[in-house]
């Protein structure tokens, strides 16, 4: 082989490469449990610095994994955070100085880079623990994903978990019943206690 058709080939591979890569703009989510009943979620993402959430699929579709995507409620990308996180030790202090309660990476695409550290994320909404598929989409550039992903959701107390996305906020008069609810319960069950 000719050192040209060598050059040619190194280059053509190189740029087909480099096509692949579009696909992984979306490296991680994040969420934090806002502490009455909702949740945000985050998405880091590796395209630099937004001072919008821009988007080129809309938010993040939040769902049952296996089931078809296109279904899953969508959440919109609503605001921005640049410069915090990229590593595992980055979210850690995030999940420490509780900027997020938890996170996930996406095994394709995380590589662990301080650069990879802007998120995008989305207004309040209701979501339990549990095992979530996640996917924001194909379309370049921003916040691209190759394919839907699996993700295990954990650390969130103040939704019921298995609690699927979109549910109601729960108002705040209900939350004190249910409360209220649980702790007769509890009185309830010390005092059959004492009586056995």
């Amino acid at each position: 082989m000719t050192t040209l058709k060598k050059l040619v080939l190194a280059t053509g591979l190189g740029v087909f490469g480099l096509v692949g890569s579009v696909n992984a703009h979306l490296v991680a989510f994040g969420w934090k449990d806002n502490g009455n009943g909702t949740v945000t979620m985050f998405g880091q993402h590796w395209h630099g610095n937004q001072s919008t959430p821009y988007s080129d699929n809309g938010g993040v579709r939040i769902g049952t994994y296996g089931t078809d995507p296109s279904t899953w409620q969508l959440f919109q990308w609503t605001g921005v955070m640049n410069d915090m996180g990229g590593t595992t030790a980055g979210m850690d202090a995030m999940v420490t100085n509780g900027i997020l309660t938890g996170y996930a990476t996406e095994p394709q695409n995380f590589s662990n880079s301080a650069n990879e550290n802007d998120w995008f994320l989305t207004d309040p909404l209701v979501l339990g623990n549990g095992t979530w598929g996640l996917f924001t989409g194909t379309a370049c550039c921003v916040d691209t994903m190759s394919a839907p992903g699996q993700f295990n959701i954990t650390g969130i107390i103040s939704v019921p978990p298995g609690t699927g996305p979109g549910g109601h906020v729960p108002e705040p008069a209900t939350l004190g019943l249910l409360g209220l609810g649980l702790a007769g319960l509890s009185v309830a069950r010390r005092r059959a206690k004492a009586k056995a």
